[in-house]
């Protein structure tokens, strides 16, 4: 093995993020041209053509009983034990679209909470989040505004009449009617992983229009199937109606779709 192939040569991508893990001990291991094992359940393998001819990784199991590093790549938020003799990191490509459907007036701070409290719940890396899907009447919400500003994620907003095309787990008689659709997170993140015509506008926002294949591919695959996380509503209590003067919204829906195609951005 090549003493000089390291973890810092890796092309990878340069949209994915670093997670936890024992970096320094996985670099060492590499360095020594020790065995290291990758999973990679999502994200591009372009960066594995750039593979030296003579390197120390190693997939799905091979020669697992030398192992002495391992790198995750993936949208789950895993915990390492540090009594393990094994070093271990994971990197998290950018697949995951949360939809948000919230009132009007929620503040970043609550909107971010709910976002984190379904990422515990269920495992996931808030470094795999891509962005933010939403009706597009929230198009000027500030709360949403400021959370992608802060976290860098994009927003990506649909029309009703788009939103109400989608097969979704959940769907309200109550929402439709108080906004034309009967799913706003569901919906907004299946929509954010199929195939829609989108316009980039300046503010890393993207306006979708009805044009698209097969309605959000809705027929592609059963919902059930894209959507990772089905809608979770977080609501806080004793948070005052107004604040400044103005009313304050105490609830936010969370769902979770995964993208097959990592973004990059």
């Amino acid at each position: 093995m090549s003493d000089k192939f390291t973890l810092d040569m890796l092309d990878i991508p340069s949209g994915w993020n670093r997670g936890t893990g024992d970096w320094t001990g996985v670099a060492a291991a590499m360095k020594r041209g020790e065995t290291v094992e990758v999973i990679q359940e999502v994200g591009s393998t372009l960066w594995q053509n750039s593979l030296p001819e003579k390197h120390s990784l190693y997939w799905d199991g091979e020669n697992r009983s030398t192992i002495k590093g391992r790198i995750w790549i993936s949208f789950t938020q895993r915990r390492f034990a540090p009594e393990s003799t094994v070093s271990k990191v994971q990197w998290h490509p950018r697949v995951l679209w949360i939809g948000i459907g919230c009132q009007a007036g929620t503040p970043q701070e609550l909107i971010e909470t709910a976002i984190q409290n379904v990422c515990r719940s269920y495992h996931l890396a808030e470094g795999a989040i891509a962005g933010i899907a939403t009706i597009d009447t929230k198009v000027g919400e500030l709360g949403l505004l400021e959370l992608c500003q802060a976290r860098n994620w994009l927003l990506k907003t649909f029309p009703a009449e788009v939103l109400s095309s989608v097969e979704v787990p959940n769907p309200s008689d109550v929402v439709a009617k108080e906004v034309g659709t009967p799913s706003v997170a569901e919906a907004a993140a299946l929509c954010s992983i199929a195939k829609i015509s989108c316009t980039i506008v300046k503010n890393r926002q993207d306006t979708c229009s009805i044009k698209s294949e097969s309605a959000c591919g809705v027929d592609i695959l059963p919902a059930r199937q894209r959507l990772l996380v089905p809608k979770q509503i977080f609501r806080r209590q004793n948070t005052p109606l107004l604040q400044g003067g103005v009313k304050v919204g105490s609830a936010v829906t969370v769902a979770v779709a995964v993208c097959p195609i990592d973004y990059l951005g």
